[in-house]
């Protein structure tokens, strides 16, 4: 069978985004391919497409092999799905602010999307670079029920560090890094979905009145009140998992 072409407009990181409509919206007709390469273990519609992704994110890229990407995000997709590899940093651009708080026992510096990729292949990677999540569970589990294993290991004084809001848990310092990954953990285990489509889909949930700088009309720009300007909310998430001042 040949390859079949679609054209993205969104990072690999929707397949963990538990929202049918910003799927059928941002990937189109990847959505019908998507379908027709995982029938084979039940899959018949969207909305079991999204429910089979969501539960086992790392087993996504062995249907995706023979598909062929274009556009804006194809390099992101064709990485992902023929050499197995989706950057670790944060997604989100999380508004710059004055340090909120030092906590250098926090260590989050991997994106939930790196649950694309399977725990066994990169144990090290985690082990180095999301220490506080592995405290409370003894692996990350990409291959069956993150969102829920997750949320059930992870203590409630961390997860209410969003009570102060996204934004300023993405401005916590800790050991001189911002954690732009773990506000990124914590939106996805409050909501199931990623933040940085959310702002897209203009579905972003504030947890505090400080979150609502980054509430966006569908196609619009952050409203940065008290910040100068604002700049796209996608990050292609470098390497080396650091923050973005997107109002400064």
């Amino acid at each position: 069978m040949g390859m079949g072409l679609c054209r993205p407009a969104v990072d690999p990181s929707i397949l963990i985004h538990r929202d049918p409509r910003a799927w059928e919206e941002l990937l189109g007709r990847c959505v019908d391919l998507f379908i027709e390469k995982t029938r084979g273990v039940g899959v018949g519609d969207l909305h079991s497409l999204v429910d089979y992704s969501f539960e086992g994110p790392s087993a996504m890229w062995l249907f995706l092999r023979r598909l062929e990407f274009a556009g804006e995000h194809a390099a992101e997709w064709n990485t992902y799905a023929r050499e197995r590899w989706v950057p670790m940093g944060a997604r989100m651009r999380w508004p710059y602010m004055q340090e909120t708080a030092r906590m250098d026992d926090l260590r989050v510096r991997i994106s939930p999307a790196f649950m694309l990729l399977p725990y066994d292949s990169h144990k090290e990677t985690w082990h180095e670079n999301a220490s506080t999540l592995l405290r409370y569970i003894r692996i990350i589990p990409t291959f069956h029920q993150p969102h829920y294993y997750l949320s059930l290991a992870l203590p409630r004084r961390l997860r209410d560090l969003a009570r102060n809001g996204y934004v300023w848990v993405a401005n916590i310092r800790s050991q001189g890094r911002r954690s732009s990954a773990l506000a990124e953990w914590l939106y996805w285990l409050d909501h199931g979905r990623m933040p940085h489509i959310d702002v897209e889909m203009g579905k972003f949930i504030p947890r505090s009145p400080l979150d609502k700088v980054i509430n966006v009309r569908r196609g619009g720009l952050p409203n940065c009140t008290n910040f100068r300007r604002a700049e796209n909310l996608y990050s292609s998430a470098g390497a080396n998992g650091g923050g973005f001042d997107i109002c400064q």
